[in-house]
């Protein structure tokens, strides 16, 4: 291999092994050597600059974007050529490290000390590979995934000391594609003989995504036989086993492929819907942290991972039955939320989002789970009303919780205002807050029915003179949705109304007019409630003795 005609970008943030790496490169041939002492200064440099080869440590400083953060974003954002050789070094032997940088696939990953032989010799495989896959790769890069397939299927037809590595993306563009059965067709000659392990784990991925749980268990549980420290096969092991409503092993088998490899976002994402999906809050809000941990310095930032964080610590303080867990967790929400006023990475990954104004919709949430549903109905309104003050359209962020505790209070105007939001603007969210925001839908879907039936009924009646039936209807929809403004306010005008037309006060009458003042009285409203309220209040304070 030439060295001479090559573009190196050499990031290491220990300036004695940065010069050592330099001069080994030079003695290799290389002339056009840049160095780099952090992933930042180095990713700012790929957008002026590409480079054939990237040699990077993996530690770079505390607190900095490390070596497999660098490499993932250099790819997603397209700041390297798909040509590129990427090798990762590092000092740090340990299982979980290496696994994590694997995972990221550089080309190579190399334990440091090495020779100049070796990082010779490992730079010149890799790029003999690259360059023989290149043309697939740039139409990957292009998401011309049928081209790819097509170049990929042509390179296994011609000798050369690649076939595996052209199967193995082979396999992994029909999996995108979701030809499931053409990616079978390429792994057959692997069913038998000796064990591949790659082609063991796309068997094993492939049997999972088309459904065949029992064959995808088989295989990877065959696999974990020969290397128990395939994070992979237990990855796939989970999921199928969550597919088959088998909790326990499933939630075993998740835990054991973090425990392997616990700097992989899709695992603890994975990890996250199986917890939930068996009702195991607390791993939820473990790998929740992980999330926000993991994500907050890499390409995949995004403060929804830090409002998903607050938000499963209160998943544990809703789903249990001991009341010393339920205050832990819900001090431990609190705790994080006042912290995160004084976290500038909240800040830096979005400079709108405002810490208050996500208090107030947490601690609604934590007052209808104490149970105190006047108290969340204000801190909701109080949220709502200082969003529509700032903002032009609610911030993703807080839409999730913001719609949780609207279902909770049984407000299901403003909750069905903010699904038409996300339907409208076409709102990407994270897995855990769409996984919120599809199981609050569903749960409140009866509740929603009932009361639009109800409410609707009682405006039917109440425009027909019929006071009586519709104080009843509005009553059946109130019991739907216990703190709704709306319906407060159409059973109140109901209530005046038959007030009005007695010629005897009714004490009873009376008391469920007090009940709705109180809910409604020195509550935030928006402005079609408050002119309703203002035209009732005349009526409200004659018949309360108020005036």
């Amino acid at each position: 291999m030439n060295f001479s005609d090559k573009q190196v970008l050499i990031v290491e943030d220990q300036r004695p092994f940065l010069l050592l790496l330099r001069g080994l490169l030079h003695s290799m041939g290389a002339s056009d050597v840049v160095t780099k002492s952090s992933a930042e200064k180095a990713l700012s440099l790929c957008k002026k600059q590409k480079f054939d080869i990237v040699v990077c440590d993996l530690h770079l400083g505390v607190d900095k974007k490390n070596g497999f953060e660098l490499i993932e974003e250099l790819r997603i954002k397209r700041l390297i050529k798909p040509t590129t050789v990427f090798i990762l070094i590092s000092a740090d032997s340990a299982r979980p490290v290496v696994l994590g940088s694997i995972e990221r696939r550089p080309d190579d990953y190399l334990i440091k000390p090495f020779s100049q032989v070796q990082l010779k010799t490992r730079i010149t495989r890799a790029w003999q590979k690259r360059q023989f896959l290149g043309a697939v790769l740039q139409e990957v890069a292009n998401e011309n995934i049928n081209n790819a397939i097509d170049l990929c299927e042509d390179l296994i037809g011609t000798p050369s000391p690649y076939k595996g590595t052209c199967e193995q993306l082979l396999v992994e563009l029909y999996l995108r594609l979701e030809q499931y059965d053409k990616a079978l067709d390429v792994l057959s000659p692997y069913l038998e003989g000796k064990p591949i392990i790659w082609a063991k784990v796309a068997l094993a991925k492939t049997y999972l995504a088309s459904e065949k749980y029992d064959k995808a268990i088989g295989i990877a549980e065959d696999i974990i036989k020969r290397n128990r420290f395939n994070a992979e096969a237990h990855d796939v092991l989970a999921k199928a086993n969550d597919a088959k409503n088998q909790g326990e092993i499933a939630i075993s088998a998740i835990k054991q492929a973090i425990k392997l490899s616990p700097f992989s976002l899709p695992r603890h994402f994975s990890a996250c819907s199986i917890a939930r999906n068996h009702n195991d809050y607390i791993l939820a809000s473990t790998s929740s942290l992980a999330i926000w941990d993991l994500s907050k310095r890499t390409v995949h930032q995004n403060s929804l991972h830090w409002c998903g964080f607050i938000r499963s610590l209160l998943d544990v303080a809703e789903y249990t039955d001991d009341k010393r867990t339920r205050n832990r967790y819900q001090q431990e929400a609190l705790l994080a939320l006042q912290r995160g006023k004084f976290d500038e990475n909240i800040l830096r990954i979005d400079e709108d989002f405002d810490v208050s104004i996500f208090g107030s919709i947490i601690n609604a949430r934590v007052n209808a789970i104490d149970g105190k549903m006047l108290d969340a109905k204000k801190n909701l309104a109080q949220s709502q009303a200082a969003i529509d003050e700032k903002y032009t359209t609610p911030p993703i962020a807080f839409i999730p919780d913001s719609l949780k505790v609207m279902y909770d209070l049984g407000e299901y105007e403003d909750a069905l205002q903010l699904q038409d939001i996300i339907k409208q603007q076409n709102l990407e969210f994270d897995s855990n807050s769409n996984f919120l925001l599809h199981s609050e839908t569903t749960k409140a879907q009866q509740n929603l029915t009932n009361y639009q039936q109800f409410n609707r009924e009682g405006i039917q009646l109440y425009q027909q003179g019929q006071y009586e039936k519709a104080k009843d209807s509005f009553a059946l929809a109130q019991g739907f949705s216990p703190v709704n403004t709306g319906v407060a306010l159409n059973l109140l005008q109901c209530l005046l109304q038959i007030l009005s037309k007695n010629q005897k006060p009714d004490p009873d009458l009376f008391k469920q007019c007090r009940r709705l003042y109180k809910l409604i009285d020195d509550m935030p409203l928006k402005a079609q409630h408050e002119e309703k309220y203002s035209t009732l209040r005349n009526d409200l304070d004659t018949f309360m003795g108020t005036t």
